[in-house]
């Protein structure tokens, strides 16, 4: 399966990962959106929040180590976001979420192979 046909087969989980990044992202940049490095620590931490009460509400164990990296990964792409486009919080939030999609996408396709989500009859 090349990369577009993964894309295909997952588009489902992508545009929840872009979704989900662009509304985290906006938020934090309501919350804070004078500074933009601050602006960015809130992205990253209200991520690890979201990640971290999903998973105790499912009663999933929770791993620190990557929690810590996903929101580490997630401050790293908002203050990007931040960086080239902080005029407006709308338009920095989707460039936040385009910039995530782009490594997210080619880490599942090369991370969990690409068969995954593929559908065999």
């Amino acid at each position: 399966m090349d990369f577009m046909d993964f894309i295909q087969a997952n588009w489902a989980v992508l545009t929840t990962a872009f979704l989900g990044a662009f509304i985290i992202d906006y938020f934090a940049n309501i919350l804070s959106f004078e500074n933009r490095f601050v602006s960015a620590v809130v992205t990253g931490l209200l991520l690890i929040v979201i990640i971290w009460g999903t998973l105790i509400l499912i009663g999933d164990d929770v791993a620190m180590q990557p929690l810590m990296m996903a929101g580490a990964l997630m401050f790293v792409v908002a203050l990007l976001g931040n960086i080239l486009s902080f005029g407006n919080r709308f338009t920095n939030a989707l460039v936040t979420a385009i910039i995530f999609i782009i490594p997210f996408a080619l880490g599942l396709y090369y991370v969990l192979g690409p068969y995954v989500g593929s559908v065999t009859y």
